[in-house]
């Protein structure tokens, strides 16, 4: 997988090992292991590590880092007025999250 550019401080680092372990599936101890250790990460993790840095990278394209995380915490309409954190850390939140940001970034109403 191509890496994303970093723009921006790192999304893990802002939410902490424990809401990144949430939305990647994995035990909070795993997130802590990986940052220290130069491990391979499984498939599925990887994946989902990918789609949590493009929702970041999309989002500081909208707004500065401090109103991009916000916004990832406060209740958003179009996803039942739910925090994308909790809606991500769900089976097919992140491309839920993904789209509902690729909509805003056109303009398109949720």
């Amino acid at each position: 997988m191509a890496s994303l550019p970093a723009t921006g401080p790192d999304i893990e680092e802002l939410l902490g090992a424990v809401q990144t372990a949430r939305i990647l599936g994995v035990h909070p101890r795993t997130v802590e292991r990986r940052r220290t250790a130069l491990r391979k990460v499984a498939p599925l993790t990887a994946q989902r590590k990918e789609k949590l840095h493009r929702v970041w990278v999309s989002l500081l394209k909208l707004y500065k880092p401090e109103n991009a995380l916000l916004w990832l915490r406060s209740e958003v309409p179009v996803l039942g007025y739910r925090a994308p954190l909790d809606v991500m850390a769900e089976d097919g939140g992140l491309d839920r999250v993904l789209d509902v940001v690729g909509r805003m970034s056109w303009g398109i109403p949720g």
